[in-house]
């Protein structure tokens, strides 16, 4: 730029500046004055030229040049990171966590079948009244649930009335606190520069699923005539697993990705040496998030309240067949994961205790002198530390909680720190 910049006044500046003296009205000792600078300029800036190119081609300057075209390259290269965006994936992943546990009050107080129609706008507004309030409760009276309630009154109805009103208000909230930032963040490009945008809008779309699905559960405790036969209004506990497992793997997404945009990584390629972990990994993962799904079982069918017992059930550590395995269920054994209260808890216990047999053997992989190199100091192995803690405190508060016949704080504390299992092994799984 400096060569640029003297060529430039040694030719094209000096001819306007004397074409300029020439038309002037100036007076001839002044433009005398100014045509002598400008040869003066004119001899300095030839002489100024040949200094500055004979410091360009210099060794030193080639060198530095040379560092800054490579510094350049390598800036282009890197993967962009964005710390805002981070932080708002962050925090929409701790409101589904919360909306979780809210969830699993719920779920154990029984409230979710307390408000009996869906209003996505409207709904966000309790009863304000003693009339409303009446009006509430009396389309409640027309749900199945009351018809089995023993003497529920008004006052006993909005205890279960504002658990499932403030679970359906911290979604909406949630649903609020995504789209309106990622509106504002891919108007600016930032979206987009982070090449997130397929993720953002799967994530968007999973949150609204997550919705649907949810009013579709609690729908199906309102069909009479699934209980015609006496059995307890409660809602379908395959929808209720499908309701946890996608707020699960929502959240598990939002953190996931916001772990990418944070570090810059989401191309990155593993380390060699930690390669042999990536297998390991993914399997622990998929079976833990298989037993919290087999939880989920367990909660909709309350089969936490039976065999409140470890490590047997009964008279022995597996419960008699005809119990196992329910006659309705011949034709498809699975089905007793879902309609089968002794057969969801018994299958619950065993995945339990082999996804900490699956975190136990990926720990022992991890012992390898080279993988514990990698990992050293890391957040890979700082997550892989997270992991092993809270595995083994989630299958001891799970033994606990059963054994003290599923308490509502500590079954709650349970279903939310499956969620934080999960989350440490998604963790560790993008941070390899």
């Amino acid at each position: 730029k400096a060569t640029v910049s003297v060529l430039n006044w040694s030719r094209k500046g000096r001819a306007r500046m004397l074409a300029a003296m020439r038309g002037s009205a100036l007076p001839c000792a002044r433009r005398a004055a100014l045509r002598h600078g400008a040869l003066a300029f004119r001899a300095g800036s030839i002489c100024e030229f040949r200094r500055v190119g004979a410091a360009l081609h210099s060794p030193t300057v080639q060198l530095r040049r040379v560092a800054t075209t490579a510094q350049a390259e390598r800036e282009a290269e890197a993967p962009p990171t964005d710390k805002p965006v981070a932080y708002w994936l962050f925090g929409c992943a701790g409101f589904v966590f919360c909306i979780v546990l809210v969830g699993g009050i719920t779920r154990l107080t029984e409230s979710g079948l307390s408000i009996v129609d869906w209003r996505p706008v409207t709904g966000m507004i309790p009863p304000l009244t003693e009339e409303d309030w009446e009006h509430e409760f009396q389309k409640y009276k027309t749900s199945p649930e009351y018809a089995q309630a023993d003497g529920l009154d008004l006052e006993g109805f909005k205890t279960i009335f504002f658990w499932e009103w403030f679970h359906r208000v911290l979604g909406r909230t949630v649903g609020m606190a995504y789209l309106f930032p990622l509106a504002y963040f891919a108007s600016r490009g930032r979206i987009q520069r982070l090449g997130i945008t397929k993720r953002c809008v799967a994530l968007g779309s999973l949150g609204g699923l997550q919705g649907l699905i949810g009013w579709l559960m609690v729908k199906s405790g309102l069909e009479h005539h699934r209980f015609e036969d006496g059995s307890k209004a409660t809602v379908s506990p395959y929808r209720l697993a499908l309701h946890l497992g996608t707020a699960f793997v929502l959240c598990l997404g939002l953190t996931t990705t916001g772990i990418h945009v944070y570090r810059g990584t989401l191309r990155k390629a593993t380390q060699p040496a930690l390669k042999p972990l990536k297998p390991y990994a993914h399997a622990a993962l998929g079976w833990v998030f298989c037993t919290a799904m087999t939880g989920a079982a367990v909660a909709g069918l309350d089969a936490g309240w039976i065999y409140c017992e470890f490590p047997k059930m009964g008279n022995g550590y597996v419960p008699p067949t005809e119990e196992l395995f329910l006659a309705k269920c011949a034709e498809c054994w699975p089905r007793n994961l879902f309609e089968n209260a002794v057969f969801a808890q018994f299958a619950h216990r065993c995945m339990a205790m082999s996804s900490l047999g699956m975190v136990a053997l990926l720990s022992y992989k991890a012992r390898h002198p080279a993988v514990r190199a990698a990992l050293a100091g890391t957040p890979a192995g700082k997550a892989l530390l997270a992991v092993q803690v809270l595995t083994t405190w989630q299958v001891l508060l799970g033994i606990t909680t059963l054994c003290y016949n599923t308490p509502i704080p500590m079954a709650v504390a349970h279903q939310g720190s499956s969620l934080l299992v999960l989350t440490s092994l998604a963790s560790f799984q993008v941070l390899l």
